[in-house]
Formats: structure tokens, C-alpha cells, sequence
């Protein structure tokens, strides 16, 4: 059985790469064609942690697992807001 902390550390790496991408995509010429797209995998990206982050906490992994999940869901709201403002 994997580690309860794998889906947070994933989920943060995944972040931190659509980041990277969207700030290249924003300072190329391909901007305003880029921009829906990186929403809406983004977008998308986020609805997924969020799930997961629910799954995990639901999973009766213990503190560790409520913890992680917790921590999933936060990063998944965090970026939806963030990404549909």
C-alpha cells in the first residue's frame, strides 16, 4: 500500500509544474490563445486534487490520512479560486 503522504506530494509537484507552464505560456506569443487551456487544465487539474484530497481523508487511514487529505483539499480549493478569479 502506498504512503498517505504520496497524493499530497504528487499534487503539489503537478501544481508547481502547470505553474511553471502558465507563467511561460503568459510571457510567450502564444498568450491569449494559451490562456484558456491552462484554465481549464488547471481547472481541472485542481477538481481532481480536491476529490482525491476527499477520497483520502475518507479512506479511515487514521490522523495521517484526515491530515494529507485535508491538505489536498486545501491545495485543490486554493488553485480553483485562484484560477477562476
Amino acid at each position: 500500500m502506498p504512503s498517505v503522504w504520496l497524493g499530497p506530494v504528487v499534487s503539489a509537484f503537478l501544481l508547481a509544474v502547470l505553474f511553471v507552464i502558465a507563467t511561460v505560456l503568459r510571457r510567450s506569443e502564444l498568450a491569449d490563445s494559451a490562456r484558456p487551456v491552462m484554465v481549464g487544465v488547471s481547472s481541472a487539474a485542481a477538481a481532481i486534487i480536491t476529490l482525491q484530497g476527499t477520497r483520502t481523508a475518507a479512506a479511515r487511514r487514521g490522523w495521517s490520512g484526515i491530515i494529507a487529505g485535508g491538505l489536498m483539499v486545501a491545495m485543490g480549493l486554493y488553485t480553483l479560486v485562484h484560477v477562476l478569479r
